[in-house]
């Protein structure tokens, strides 16, 4: 029995063994490298991506994804995943620790650092770490082939599953043996090691060091094949999903790129795999399979052909074939893998981009494939034609004269912009609130409570649509005639900010027009003014309601805005009672109007998107149901048709429950 806690290296390991595997650990190590230079031979055979920039934040981003692991562990999945992850991680650690321990410690400096306490630490943390790594191993199985599982669980995914596995009870066993042929004094602290020492402890000496010479020697080399097979193998990722992370595109969320000098180009948006640029080559190798796309996406759950993961997975394929096609152009055409079916069903709502731990954003991929169909090929889905048609002749999807668009304001006495007067707000109304009987509410409800608040505003006569929409269905040359049109008559005049009570006008003249020349002026949502109104005392004491309303996040507003507290504030002040359905904030549910959906045909389907979306705030037990977004209330308005049980759910903008609550003496403007 040794009296001094030390790490004996490489105990019991005849000399064939410590040198083969220095021999092979070299080999591993190379085949792995040689691995990831093919793989990353595939992702630049791609158009070339344009210079990273801001490389230190972006290693910064990449290290807090894989060690904080924070999006990971927002799913019991996911948090068993993080104790894999960490588990692996300390043993690879651990291992490295021996390594220098033994190599430069004992070797070039005669001295081992993993003596006394510290090793005693080390081993128990090792032993903790691989029984984490065991556990969660189990668990993972137990959920991917349990009944009803919709992750893949074919023999590639056994076999990973079962290689760690192995590699951690061979681990295990190699240590027990040591403990039972040796014996010492502090061989609790490895509680595993431990365990299994006991349990060998009826054979002799000889026995063990037999077993352990063939214990040991498996177990390295099917530590060393797992570190070569990396690059084969679904552990990949550990290397595909990083180099995602840190050579994505740096936009803000749902923003699209804008096609410069769209009259020059001879084609347009995606139509052949071989268009994909790395930064898509990549993220395709980077998907982890882990379905958290499925989950959260609305045409899934509407039952639409479209599927995240499978189309990802088809792409990752495609890619992977070319390293053993002869003939590339024998490899299944774009318009196989992602059919137009499935193009259509996106709502474009972020969701997907948001919980994928990849970082894929798998709705700006649909856009640009989208913009192969619009603008080579004239394709759009049923009903999207025909408000293309009316923005472009008359500058609103629904086709009603623009002599009309003010139609709204009838006996407000609204004032209209003029050029050399100056406005602290520009009021934005958009489309629906134009246009829209219902949506028109909302208008009138903003121009009570800006005149509440003394607001010096104006609505702008030459206003029409953005084009957002048709941006989304991929009628990218429609949405920048829009956008430049747009801009010519904002510079006519002059204002402090631009008020939007549309998430999609937000959005889009917040996060895109700016890459347009000559658009540099500040966008506020009316959720955020009217909570600066409210809380810098501007608004006349409020009434509260007694009533208790569930807030729908629009998807353009929190998930891709990052704005939810403001709407909930706002809400707080006009209702006694507030609820919260079980997908909220950023992580809202579509009400299936976004990405041109709107003006579709499906939104009249007893399972279609906005459906699904009632019955979840219906759920909460709330009787009114707060929006944010004009299609949110015409989709949640049109799901309600549908619905008998939902005949006694109020369905109203947030602007609507403020007006109500201003005192009666406020100006106003009657329904």
């Amino acid at each position: 029995m040794t009296d001094l806690p030390i790490r004996p290296g490489f105990w019991n390991v005849p000399l064939w063994g410590e040198i083969g595997v220095y021999i092979f650990g070299i080999a591993a190590v190379a085949a792995l490298i040689y691995g990831v230079i093919l793989n990353r031979r595939l992702w630049l055979g791609g158009r070339k991506p344009e210079p990273a920039d801001q490389q230190q934040a972006r290693l910064t981003e990449v290290l807090r994804a894989v060690f904080c692991q924070k999006k990971i562990r927002e799913t019991g999945a996911g948090r068993r995943h993080a104790f894999l992850a960490w588990g692996f991680f300390l043993l690879f650690c651990g291992t490295a620790l021996a390594t220098l321990d033994w190599d430069i410690g004992h070797y070039a400096f005669g001295t081992q650092f993993l003596t006394g306490a510290t090793y005693l630490v080390y081993k128990f943390v090792l032993d903790i770490a691989g029984l984490a790594v065991l556990i969660t191993l189990a668990l993972g199985a137990l959920r991917r082939w349990s009944a009803g599982s919709t992750l893949p669980g074919g023999a590639r995914f056994a076999c990973a599953y079962a290689s760690l596995a192995f590699i951690v009870l061979t681990g295990f066993l190699t240590e027990g043996i040591r403990l039972a042929a040796t014996v010492p004094a502090w061989s609790h602290w490895s509680p595993v090691g431990h365990l299994i020492a006991r349990l060998l402890s009826g054979l002799s000496e000889e026995s063990l060091r037999s077993i352990h010479t063939w214990i040991w020697t498996i177990h390295g080399l099917a530590s060393l094949s797992f570190i070569a097979a990396i690059p084969l193998t679904y552990y990949a990722h550990l290397y595909r999903t990083p180099a995602n992370l840190y050579i994505r595109d740096r936009k803000p969320a749902g923003e699209i790129r804008k096609i410069e000098n769209i009259e020059e180009q001879e084609t347009f948006g995606i139509s052949s795999f071989e268009q994909f640029g790395v930064q898509e080559r990549t993220a395709f190798d980077a998907c982890t399979e882990c379905g958290r796309c499925n989950d959260v996406c609305p045409a899934v759950r509407a039952g639409t052909p479209l599927k995240p993961r499978e189309l990802i997975l088809r792409l990752r394929d495609r890619l992977h074939a070319e390293k053993k096609a002869a003939d590339p152009s024998a490899l299944p055409a774009l318009e196989t893998l992602a059919p137009r079916e499935e193009l259509w069903s996106c709502t474009t709502c972020g969701a997907c981009a948001r919980a994928c731990p990849a970082g894929i954003s798998l709705p700006d991929m649909i856009v640009g494939m989208r913009r192969h169909l619009a603008l080579e090929q004239g394709e759009f889905p049923e009903g999207v034609a025909s408000a293309l048609e009316n923005t472009a002749s008359v500058g609103n999807p629904w086709g009603l004269d623009p002599y009309e668009r003010m139609d709204w304001a009838k006996d407000l006495d609204v004032p209209v912009a003029e050029a050399g007067t100056h406005y602290d707000v520009l009021y934005w109304v958009g489309c629906a609130a134009s246009y829209d009987r219902r949506a028109r509410k909302i208008a009138r409800a903003m121009v009570r409570i800006l005149r509440a608040a003394g607001v010096n505003f104006a609505v702008m006569a030459e206003e029409r649509c953005h084009g957002e929409f048709a941006r989304r269905m991929g009628e990218e040359y429609l949405y920048q005639t829009a956008a430049q049109e747009n801009i010519e008559n904002f510079a006519q005049y002059e204002f402090d900010r631009i008020l939007t009570a549309c998430p999609h006008c937000f959005n889009t003249l917040k996060n895109e027009y700016p890459d347009f020349e000559g658009f540099g002026y500040e966008v506020v949502n009316h959720t955020v003014f009217i909570d600066e109104l409210i809380k810098a005392g501007r608004l006349p004491a409020l009434k509260r309601a007694d009533i208790t309303a569930v807030y729908h996040d629009p998807c353009y507003l929190a998930r891709i805005n990052g704005i939810a507290g403001e709407p909930r504030s706002v809400l707080a002040a006009v209702c006694t009672g507030t609820a919260e359905a079980a997908e909220c904030g950023e992580k809202t549910f579509c009400c299936g109007a976004g990405g041109g959906q709107m003006w579709t045909d499906r939104r009249g389907d007893a399972g279609a998107v906005n459906v699904i979306r009632l019955k979840d705030l219906r759920a909460t037990g709330a009787k009114t149901v707060a929006a944010a977004c004009p299609h949110c209330l015409t989709m949640l308005e049109s799901a309600r048709a549908l619905d008998r049980e939902a005949d006694s759910v109020r369905i109203a903008d947030i602007a609507e429950l403020v007006a109500a609550a201003l005192p009666d003496s406020a100006a106003g403007a009657s329904e």
